[in-house]
């Protein structure tokens, strides 16, 4: 047996504690009060979620996106081939990637489904004033824009620029 090892204020300024307790009980109140009967696990949600939001695209450029972890991405985008949701075909302008769409199901599904996210999520946000849920939004995108290029450069050069980046965002739509 030990005493705690973190100073209680070190705790409190790691953020990731904070996000990682907020993200993970979204997700349970999506899994249990979104997703329902609906036979579908978070993470496919999430990934249904990104095809509708931004169109037939690359799963790379979901996954850049989203943060989603691109094995589970693709766990998740094969899963919902099969349950018939999505489909994959080839892109045009790059026949070795697939491009992802909704089938006429999987739009009925997010149809179905994204009201009640939407109202999952108003029943947090009607908790902040209209200012402090700005702000939260603004801090989030804040936080976001300078973590997403520390969480990028893992293996790129300081100068280098990912061409395959470029390529995703400008077939993302194709």
């Amino acid at each position: 047996m030990h005493d705690a090892l973190i100073p209680e204020d070190d705790v409190d300024d790691f953020i990731i504690v904070r996000a990682t307790g907020f993200t993970s009980k979204v997700q349970r109140i999506v899994a249990r009060d979104v997703l329902r009967g609906e036979n579908l696990p978070v993470l496919e949600w999430r990934l249904l979620f990104s095809v509708a939001r931004f169109g037939s695209c690359h799963l790379a450029f979901i996954t850049r996106r989203t943060s989603i972890d691109p094995a589970h991405g693709s766990r998740a985008a094969t899963a919902l081939e099969k349950k018939g949701y999505i489909e994959r075909r080839d892109d045009p302008a790059n026949r070795r990637r697939k491009v992802i769409s909704l089938t006429p199901s999987g739009v009925e599904l997010f149809e179905r489904i994204w009201p009640r996210a939407q109202q999952a999520i108003k029943q947090i946000t009607d908790q902040l004033t209209r200012k402090d849920f700005h702000d939260l939004k603004r801090l989030l995108d804040l936080v976001n824009d300078v973590a997403g290029p520390l969480a990028d450069a893992k293996n790129q050069k300081p100068d280098t620029k990912d061409k395959s980046q470029e390529n995703d965002t400008v077939a993302a739509h194709a």
